[in-house]
């Protein structure tokens, strides 16, 4: 059916008598041939139809307003096994919770991610292939690195690997379409909408978890070990699964909080991180000699270059110029400082205290931050001087974030091997 709606992706008549002949296999398939060809006008169209009616509410007949017995069968079915997964260390006394959740929490839950996609956007059996080979190979090389608790190298490696997976996620959010760079972008405000809604959903399990512990007390039944070891780690392992069907299947088009929160959050976002380079200037504090502070500052321009990344992308490329986009320009050159800070003090400390995985790990990493930024600056800048519309600074975005996967993947494969595992 998907590539029924790509061949006729030109053509209302043929689309039509698509939808008519088998409405629930159109509706299935839809999204998935979108994600390929969203440029296509009478394909925009057809969504609009599909997933929202005339008053901007979902639109019955389409099924996306409902929630379909498949759609939330499919998700228990991956809680469960990805839940069953995480509790492998307290079914075998053998397994150490350290090591086994630092090699295999991630990939658990991207795992379970990349298999709701593989069923919900029907990638092709070569895809799926594909995919499972890469998903499980980078796991079985985690799982057979040496079990060394002290050594840099193989820290980075569990680290870095959970971004292949994340790569990996965004094939089969394609339906392995990774080629087309708006829907990459679609996969990036996709990324925030989950984030959202996991975070949402984990307060909620706090609240239901701090009134279920208070009212099994009263009536004198201590049930907190048996509660955290099985209710909270399936509900955790489940939250952005679930987020991920809220986001797909029930909210669809009709409501987006991340670009509210975006809009938010950046203006508040620069002015903290003003504030913070002023303060860190008057009481002279350097990330070029503690160590724990250049950790913290790393962690900042992490953040804030999510944010810049988010906010702009969620912008859209023909709006007029706005004072938001002063602010997104003010974020984006405040982020690009806090990382010439950083590498200047990652330099520091190579050349003072010489080579070590984390160092080169971390320099390399803000090398490559600092290039995204100053084409994001460019072409943002140059947006404003010359009214032009942003499809070269949204293509700059997403067409850059292979080159994270690549240095990811470097790190975790290689690193260990060149550092002989220490």
């Amino acid at each position: 059916m998907k590539e029924k709606i790509l061949q006729a992706a030109d053509s209302p008549r043929e689309l039509e008598a698509l939808y008519r002949a088998q409405p629930k296999e159109f509706n299935q398939a839809f999204m998935a041939a979108y994600a390929e060809r969203n440029d296509s006008l009478v394909l925009q169209a057809w969504k609009e139809r599909l997933f929202l009616s005339a008053t901007g509410a979902m639109s019955e007949s389409s099924g996306a307003s409902r929630w379909r017995i498949g759609d939330i069968s499919l998700v228990i079915v991956l809680s469960l096994i990805a839940g069953t997964l995480a509790k492998l260390p307290h079914f075998f006394s053998a397994v150490n919770e350290n090591w086994f959740y630092s090699r295999n929490l991630a990939g658990i839950v991207i795992g379970a991610l990349i298999a709701y996609f593989c069923f919900q956007r029907q990638c092709g059996k070569k895809t799926a292939a594909i995919l499972s080979i890469l998903f499980f190979g980078g796991m079985l090389y985690l799982n057979l690195l040496p079990d060394k608790s002290i050594s840099q190298s193989i820290a980075l490696a569990c680290l870095h690997m959970p971004v292949f997976f994340w790569a990996l996620l965004g094939v089969s959010f394609l339906a392995g379409s990774w080629q087309n760079l708006p829907g990459r972008m679609d996969y990036v405000r996709y990324n925030g909408e989950v984030v959202v809604y996991s975070t949402v959903i984990l307060i909620g399990g706090v609240v239901l978890t701090a009134l279920t512990l208070g009212l099994f007390e009263l009536i004198e039944l201590k049930i907190e070990q048996w509660y955290f070891k099985t209710v909270a780690i399936y509900g955790g392992i489940a939250a952005p699964i679930v987020a991920t069907l809220i986001g797909e299947r029930i909210v669809g088009t009709r409501f987006k909080i991340a670009p509210l929160l975006a809009k938010v959050f950046t203006p508040l976002f620069l002015v903290m991180a003003l504030a913070y380079l002023v303060a860190m200037a008057i009481q002279q504090k350097s990330p070029f000699t503690d160590r724990d502070f250049l950790i913290a500052f790393n962690g900042l321009l992490l953040v804030v270059l999510a944010l810049c990344v988010f906010s702009i992308s969620e912008r859209g490329t023909t709006a007029r110029f706005a004072v938001a986009d002063f602010l997104n320009i003010g974020l984006v050159l405040v982020t690009l400082i806090i990382d010439l800070i950083a590498l200047a003090a990652i330099l520091f400390r190579l050349t003072s205290y010489g080579y070590t995985p984390n160092r080169l790990a971390v320099l390399g990493a803000n090398l490559l931050v600092f290039c995204h930024l100053a084409g994001i600056l460019y072409l943002y800048v140059r947006f404003v001087v010359k009214r032009q519309s942003l499809t070269s600074l949204d293509q700059w975005i997403v067409g850059y974030l292979p080159v994270y996967v690549i240095w990811s993947v470097f790190v975790a494969v290689a690193f260990p091997l060149i550092f002989s595992f220490k």
